[in-house]
Order: structure tokens, then C-alpha cells, then sequence
């Protein structure tokens, strides 16, 4: 399991008109998360240069408590490889607050411009083995 830390501040246009963040925006936290993780690990570049993209299949979200404007966030995050597939889950918490606001877990594939499903190459499986805890913004 590979691990990795992000970091964000709730901004105005995100909320609600009851003030707190959209339900949609959490996915697009876990999203920022995601390629944060592909970025930090060089995996942009891998799969970009075998011509694979990865590919959000599924997603299930929990929402727990709200978050405000400005509230600082810290995303939380594990990827695995099952199969043919890999794993993420996202804890979504008020770093002031240490409370959790959010639970996502997705299933990603990786697919060629031909939009054929690929399995994980073994140099990514390698990095989601590797026990890592990094904070990369």
C-alpha cells in the first residue's frame, strides 16, 4: 500500500447555499488527491509514455461532516493494486479540527486510446506495494 498526504484550503465558489462545501467538490478533492499521488510518484510520465491513462471506473463517497470556507483540509490517501484494478481511498478531514468530513474509495483502470482496459503495469504495481507516507501539495 502506497500513501500520500494533500493539502487544500475550501474556497468560496465550492459551498453551498448553506454555506458549506457541494457534495461534488469532495470528489473533486479525492480527484486532486489522485493526480497529486501520480505526480509526486512519477507515474504521469510512465503512463503517458506507454500511452495508458488511468480511468476512474467507480467511486463511492460518505459524507460525515461539513466543511466551511477557508477550513484547511487534508486528504488522506491509500492506493492499492487488486487485480486488474487499483485501489484508492480517501479520508477527507478539518486539519484544525482533526475531524473526518469525508470517505471516498474509487476503482481505476488503466486504458489506451484504443479505450482498451490494460492491466497495471508491474513498474506501478511496484510503487503501490512500497509502504510510503509522503505530503506532496
Amino acid at each position: 500500500m502506497s500513501r500520500c498526504v494533500y493539502n487544500l484550503t475550501v474556497r468560496g465558489y465550492e459551498l453551498d447555499s448553506f454555506g458549506h462545501v457541494n457534495n461534488a467538490v469532495y470528489l473533486q478533492y479525492a480527484e486532486a488527491a489522485l493526480w497529486n499521488f501520480f505526480r509526486s510518484k512519477g507515474l504521469m510520465e510512465y503512463t503517458l509514455d506507454r500511452g495508458i491513462f488511468p480511468v476512474l471506473m467507480e467511486c463511492s463517497q460518505r459524507y460525515i461532516h461539513e466543511l466551511k470556507l477557508l477550513d484547511e483540509v487534508r486528504i488522506e490517501s491509500e492506493f492499492t493494486a487488486k487485480r486488474e484494478v487499483m485501489v484508492c481511498k480517501h479520508n477527507i478531514i478539518n486539519d484544525a479540527t482533526g475531524v473526518l468530513s469525508c470517505k471516498i474509495q474509487g476503482r481505476i483502470v488503466f486504458v489506451s486510446h484504443e479505450r482498451v482496459i490494460h492491466s497495471i503495469p508491474d513498474e506501478v504495481k511496484e510503487i503501490l506495494e512500497r509502504e510510503t507516507d509522503e505530503d506532496h501539495n
